[in-house]
């Protein structure tokens, strides 16, 4: 199998373009640093997060990188379970991005747990009845299974010439590439759908007590998920000024995520009208109601997530007119993205701020939560960014992430 060589890093890292991009997410990392030392060292009380609303912009965060990482998992079922080889191109930048995604995940979850320091405790002290239990354990899992198959591709590097040894023993792992493949599928989809679950049990939150929500987050990941390789594969193109990936390949995948986000509109219409329409109770009436006036629901859920997050990429990746030409891909792909963020900031934040409406033999009426993040909020999360475009950025330059594209660049 032949790898794509990617033009001479040298030079391009001595471009001033590249230096000025290389010093900016250093300086976000830098203030992402000095913001969680005081979060660490003063504690959650200089955050804006309170029992009212307990979550806010980290763990929105948190759920959009799981998201947005989940090209990792669907593109190796469609290689490796459904042995569609056309798409093996992508699948080393797919895993790759997922593996920023998740440890992005995990830094931020780091500072909101609020005790770093007992990390661990997940893992030796067993609470089989919570579902935040069971996310901890699969996204673990999960990340030890994308660096057991990404292996092979960072032993690749020159560095790794000394110890011949480890590079067969990555090369070999990698024949294990089918089995990780499905048992990473598994854990995928079951925490996934768990982190809608997570919001599904909240029965004292009649907004968001609603079977359908696993299957939401399901469906937005899978959708979404490829469409960013999709993404990272034509802007890394355009840096480089040379193919990446098979341009049809790209284009398929386009539709894939297309006929997704149809399928994760149809969901969503569907629970709207039949379960929040026609069949809600007076207590989610009042908390629509109270969500309406309090926080921008309306405006983030109908512009935001349905029309910029689903119509627009649902039209760029399906029409004819469109997914010919890249740039609107990668502007699809970055609409979807936006649609993710705000729909996990709503579901995440928004709802969170309607009170508990019921307390056993108590009739009363809450005052509605309310949150902003606070600077120290605001900076933890530009760190985490930083790092993350950190992380992306030195990995397409330094990693053979496109493999096997140059007997297929010829058909694009």
């Amino acid at each position: 199998m032949t790898t794509v060589a990617l033009p001479s890093k040298k030079p391009a890292l001595r471009t001033p373009g590249f230096l000025a991009w290389l010093a900016f997410l250093a300086l976000c990392i830098l203030i992402g640093l000095v913001s969680a030392y005081q979060v660490l060292s003063q504690g959650l009380a200089i955050t804006n997060m309170s029992n009212t609303v307990p979550w806010g912009l980290w763990i929105t965060i948190d759920l959009s990188a799981i998201a947005l990482g989940a090209g990792a998992f669907t593109l190796s079922a469609i290689v490796y379970l459904l042995r569609l080889k056309r798409f093996r191109p992508i699948v080393r930048l797919a895993v790759y991005v997922g593996f920023v995604g998740y440890t992005t995940a995990l830094l931020t979850l780091v500072m909101d747990i609020g005790r770093p320091d007992r990390f661990w405790h997940p893992w030796v002290y067993w609470n089989v009845h919570s579902v935040l239990w069971e996310i901890t354990w699969c996204i673990t899992l999960y990340l030890i299974i994308m660096v057991i198959e990404f292996m092979p591709v960072v032993t690749e590097l020159p560095f790794f010439d000394r110890w011949p040894r480890l590079r067969v023993f990555a090369h070999t792992l990698h024949k294990l590439a089918p089995a990780l493949a499905l048992i990473g599928l598994g854990i995928s989809l079951l925490h996934q759908s768990s982190l809608g679950a997570t919001y599904g049990i909240l029965r004292s939150r009649p907004i968001w007590f609603k079977p359908s929500m696993p299957i939401m987050f399901i469906l937005s990941a899978v959708a979404v998920g490829p469409a960013v390789a999709m993404a990272v594969a034509f802007i890394t193109e355009w840096s480089t000024k040379r193919k990446t990936v098979p341009h049809d390949v790209l284009r398929a995948i386009a539709r894939f995520s297309g006929f997704g986000l149809l399928a994760y509109a149809y969901i969503k219409f569907w629970d709207l009208a039949a379960v929040t329409y026609y069949g809600r109770s007076p207590q989610v009436n009042q908390g629509f109601a109270m969500l309406n006036e309090q926080t921008p629901y309306g405006f983030g859920f109908w512009v935001v997530e349905v029309i910029i997050g689903i119509a627009i990429p649902a039209i760029f990746f399906l029409s004819s007119r469109f997914n010919r030409q890249p740039v609107y891909l990668v502007v699809g792909a970055l609409c979807a993205m936006i649609g993710i963020v705000a729909s996990r900031w709503n579901v995440t934040v928004s709802g969170l701020t309607v009170p508990l409406a019921y307390s056993p033999g108590v009739l009363y009426q809450a005052a509605p939560g309310s949150y902003a993040p606070s600077l120290a909020e605001w900076g933890v999360a530009l760190g985490v960014i930083g790092y993350a475009l950190l992380m992306l950025t030195l990995g397409l330059r330094f990693l053979p992430l496109f493999n096997g594209a140059p007997s297929e660049e010829s058909k694009s």
